[in-house]
């Protein structure tokens, strides 16, 4: 459907991927590679509405839920900025996507991973990912780097053991070959080199 490539980021709270996320659009395009930077949820106007929805603490959405509003942001995401990006050639960079659904509401929640497989496929079809990174990093290194949870996140309520399980999703998902691991417990330029490296494979 494009000729751009979709590359996404992925990682715990605190590994650093939003900014890696734009040091690699960044270096993208100095190189000449015509890049957009967009995350989930959100990156669109309906997504960013969404996205204010699932994290506010005054609501208590379950798994089903969670899943479901996640997938309306991300086809909207997708048909606003993503698709037509890609349709002109230019090198999609995304702050999360269908991985974090898998992680969060498939192993952090217990919902069925062929369930939400299921949704994922059907919300972004026609789109294929060239290349799924995980910024490893676990979660307790990630709450320290960022000075702890944010308190204003409904996801960041959770307890330590369901990041424990998201972070157990995301190494499985590694294993697999869904995504590719980046060591992330270095400086963040030695994390950006390393990310850029295995950019450079695809492009």
């Amino acid at each position: 459907m494009s000729n751009g490539k979709f590359i996404v980021i992925e990682g715990v709270e605190g590994a650093g991927k939003s900014r890696q996320c734009a040091i690699l659009t960044d270096a993208l395009n100095a190189s000449g590679c015509a890049a957009v930077l967009t995350r989930e949820p959100g990156g669109a106007p309906l997504a960013e509405a969404v996205r204010k929805l699932l994290l506010d603490p005054a609501y208590t959405p379950d798994a089903v839920t969670e899943l479901y509003l996640y997938s309306a942001a991300r086809r909207d995401h997708l048909n606003k900025i993503v698709f037509p990006a890609l349709e002109a050639g230019k090198t999609v960079v995304c702050d999360r996507f269908i991985y974090s659904t898998l992680a969060y509401q498939g192993y952090g929640r217990g919902l069925n991973l062929d369930f939400i497989r299921e949704v994922n496929a059907r919300t972004i079809a026609p789109l294929k990912v060239d290349l799924g990174l995980f910024i490893d990093v676990s979660p307790e290194a990630g709450f320290a780097r960022k000075g702890g949870a944010d308190k204003t996140d409904r996801l960041e309520r959770e307890n330590l053991d369901f990041f424990n399980r998201v972070y157990d999703g995301f190494k499985t998902m590694c294993a697999d070959g869904d995504l590719v691991p980046i060591d992330g417990s270095g400086e963040k330029e030695q994390t950006a080199a390393n990310i850029l490296q295995a950019v450079r494979r695809i492009l």
